[in-house]
């Protein structure tokens, strides 16, 4: 009966992912790893580990630069405040940027927001400033309603917060977050007032209250090693969660406020290394980024990526 069923659960997910449209684009070697819709261009923010920039991808596939900042080493995870109109960067320093130094490397961490109309430079939060002593990753990004963002440091067991106007702080930091490798990736903020935040390195995922941040509770469900970057949805109650490792996307519902979820489904990504991902319409669009080619110097390196859609 088992068998049946686990068969019948992987038809079901390839039938739901039927007619989904990829968008493929060409960039020469950028390795991108965060994505963010803007609805008011129909396009897509893509940012780059490799060159520090960041781009715009339309439904045709077509690439071009939007930021090239001295600021950025690798721009990594990124978000669209619609609200207002700020799109969120990580910028960090993990070695495999044409600006990577000696200096930087496992050190540099920031969070810049830019104007998502124009470009122009809004604010920028030095992070790594406030851990020097240890390694620092600024990986992903949300925000909450009154405007404050929320950062994943995946060397160091912290989640930053950034208020309105750029003032960044140490939101939490907890044992339970310290291990080798990556460690704190996907963030999201639920409207209840309480953070999901997904660590990498064990597969779990952690509910993180805004009004007391020592309270976390790890969220019970089955591990979801390699977890990146997570998607919430508000209006349908799920968390999207990409997993690099199993290179799948994967539909998580709750009826008790997350504090435990069940896979309602999945879908296996069409290339390497899926990172992040972002809603449009009634859909997600996840990045497939190969990013195992970057961190393999002896890889051939690609032109070529491609934005998934999938459908649940």
């Amino acid at each position: 009966m088992k068998k049946r069923i686990y068969i019948f659960a992987a038809v079901l997910s390839i039938y739901t992912n039927l007619g989904a449209q990829n968008i493929t684009f060409n960039a020469d070697t950028l390795y991108p790893e965060g994505i963010a819709y803007n609805s008011a261009n129909d396009m897509f923010f893509v940012s780059s580990l490799r060159s520090g920039k960041i781009g715009t991808v339309d439904k045709k596939g077509n690439y071009k630069v939007f930021i090239n900042s001295p600021e950025m080493i690798s721009a990594i995870g990124i978000n669209l405040n619609k609200k207002t109109n700020t799109l969120l960067v990580c910028s960090s320093d993990p070695g495999v940027s044409i600006k990577t130094g000696s200096a930087t490397q496992r050190k540099f961490a920031k969070l810049i927001g830019y104007d998502a109309t124009s470009g122009k430079q809004k604010f920028i939060a030095d992070l790594g400033a406030l851990n020097p002593s240890g390694f620092n990753f600024a990986n992903d990004v949300t925000f909450d309603e009154e405007g404050n963002s929320y950062v994943t440091n995946s060397f160091s067991p912290i989640i930053y917060k950034i208020d309105k106007e750029g003032t960044p702080s140490i939101f939490v930091t907890s044992e339970v977050w310290k291990g080798e490798g990556f460690s704190l990736n996907g963030i999201v903020y639920h409207p209840d007032g309480f953070l999901i935040v997904a660590q990498s390195n064990t597969g779990n995922l952690y509910k993180v209250s805004l009004n007391n941040p020592t309270t976390i509770k790890k969220i019970e469900t089955e591990p979801i090693l390699g977890v990146d970057g997570m998607i919430f949805n508000p209006k349908k109650n799920e968390l999207i969660v990409i997993s690099n490792a199993r290179q799948e996307i994967s539909q998580l519902k709750s009826d008790d406020n997350w504090y435990s979820t069940k896979k309602m489904n999945s879908v296996k990504s069409v290339d390497t290394f899926p990172t992040t991902g972002t809603i449009v319409g009634a859909n997600y669009y996840i990045l497939n980024a190969k990013l195992n080619e970057l961190f393999n110097p002896t890889a051939p390196k690609s032109n070529s990526f491609t934005i998934q859609e999938v459908k649940f």
